[in-house]
């Protein structure tokens, strides 16, 4: 937003520690309509789990107003997202992701060595969104034994996509919205009884981390029936064409009723997986995205108690592999479709359009 805009709504944020309990907490509002991608209203709660995790949840909500700032106009839209960035001591890496927004895109941007990471929430079904709702985003982090001094920093921001290329930040839109200080967040999360088993985070956390895509514009210009076969096509085609033995960055799309093991589907494809999607459905019907990086099944173990799913599948994997591995995964039963990179144009998983295709027939 523009800066004399961002002063005001600065104003209207109101940040503390709770007295006691030691729970990290900041509630912000926002009533400014025309700052869209900011929540009109949220919370958000961090907790420790063990001595080297962190959980954070934010409890968002958009008003009608700013809904229909996100509609579709033609092949164009805004983005609303939600980004957290660490600082640059490095100590905090990204292990897990869940949320119950709709359609929602993550990107990795690794820091490396003296930088901090950065994860980007991107709300593709922003026009979905329900005014009478609260979404939830719970975020798992993961320290370096015995670092107090990292710094989290939680923002908003509006993105745009261009057609074959990124969804990329509209300028001046960048809000903070709270900072959290490793060392302030004292109270354990009452949904983890007990630190998983196997808590020993490797760190750093991140397989394969330069490989991991940033959301690729192309996905926003998929708006019928008609753009998504015709998407499709064009991917099959580029599949069919792979030089054998060439590694290429890919994305695959799993059907909704798939329970796929993904390391044994790394091994049996030779895929290296750079990133997973996965969607969690609770006794009540309602859908979450749960996304972590690498094939490490057993990073879920970092996923909070509730809510509890009752059916869980994975809908996405993206990362590298050979144009033959390629050829034969995308011809599998449990697949969707297979995406590769083609010059600058990045690969990406469609589950949430075949889903919204489905429900349209």
């Amino acid at each position: 937003m523009k800066k004399r805009t961002l002063v005001s709504a600065a104003l209207a944020m109101q940040l503390f520690l709770c007295t006691g309990a030691f729970a990290y907490e900041s509630e912000f509002t926002n009533s400014k309509a025309a700052n869209a991608d900011l929540p009109a209203k949220a919370k958000l709660e961090a907790y420790k789990v063990g001595k080297d995790f962190m959980t954070t949840k934010v409890r968002a909500e958009w008003t009608k107003e700013q809904i229909q700032a996100f509609q579709r106009q033609g092949i164009f839209r805004n983005i609303p997202a939600l980004a957290f960035q660490t600082d640059a001591s490095d100590a905090l890496k990204p292990k897990v992701i869940m949320t119950n927004l709709p359609g929602v895109k993550v990107d990795l941007n690794t820091g490396g060595e003296n930088a901090g990471d950065e994860v980007i929430v991107s709300i593709l079904g922003g026009d979905r969104l329900n005014p009478d709702k609260s979404y939830t985003l719970y975020t798992g982090w993961s320290s370096r034994e015995g670092s107090d001094k990292p710094i989290l920093t939680l923002h908003s921001l509006q993105r745009f996509g261009q057609p074959g290329g990124t969804i990329n930040d509209l300028s001046d839109t960048k809000d903070q919205l709270a900072r959290i200080e490793w060392k302030q967040v004292k109270e354990t999360n009452p949904n983890f009884k007990t630190a998983p088993a196997d808590f020993k985070i490797s760190f750093p956390s991140h397989a394969d981390e330069k490989n991991i895509k940033k959301v690729k514009g192309e996905y926003t210009n998929i708006y019928s029936k008609e753009t998504l076969e015709q998407y499709r096509k064009g991917a099959a085609e580029r599949v069919g064409i792979l030089s054998e033995q060439s590694i290429w960055p890919f994305a695959a799309t799993f059907k909704k009723s798939t329970a796929t093991d993904l390391k044994m589907l790394a091994e049996q494809y030779k895929l290296k997986i750079s990133q997973a999607y996965a969607i969690g459905t609770t006794a009540d019907g309602e859908e979450y995205t749960v996304v972590w990086f690498g094939d490490d099944i057993n990073d879920l173990s970092l996923l909070e108690e509730n809510p509890r799913f009752v059916k869980f599948h994975i809908a996405e994997i993206e990362g590298r592999a050979s144009g033959d591995s390629l050829r034969s995964l995308s011809i599998s039963p449990s697949v969707s479709l297979v995406d590769v990179e083609d010059k600058e144009r990045q690969p990406t998983g469609i589950y949430w359009l075949d889903q919204l295709g489905s429900a349209s027939k």
